[in-house]
């Protein structure tokens, strides 16, 4: 019985120092494990991005508006009636100028408590 018992351990122990030296690490050439974090480069290099909250029923009017000033949509939020756009500072303040447009705003920037 003790030999039995000897026997299964340690073969589990052996399997186990075989796999852990032939198995690569897990986090090797993962992009969501960078060994430099670049992200915050990244972020800063990005094009601006704004919020244009249009008028109810308005939204075709306004792509149409945007696409004039070669104003790239990134996202829509269709419930709130507002596009998420790229652009340079100057064409997205003629954009507040529209009676198309509410207001524009940049898009808020996120930061995790731990930074």
């Amino acid at each position: 019985m003790k030999k039995r018992i000897l026997w299964s351990v340690g073969s589990v122990v052996l399997t186990t120092i075989t796999a852990l030296t032939f198995m690569p690490p897990s986090h090797a050439n993962n992009a969501g494990f960078p060994v430099v974090d670049k992200r915050v480069q990244q972020a800063a290099d990005a094009p601006a991005r704004y919020f244009v909250k249009y008028q109810a029923g308005k939204e075709q009017q306004v792509r149409e508006l945007l696409r004039s000033y070669e104003i790239e949509i990134v996202d829509a939020l269709v419930k709130q009636q507002v596009l998420v756009v790229t652009g340079e500072k100057q064409q997205i303040e003629q954009l507040s100028h529209s009676e198309l447009i509410d207001y524009t705003e940049p898009e808020p920037t996120r930061m995790l408590y731990a930074q």
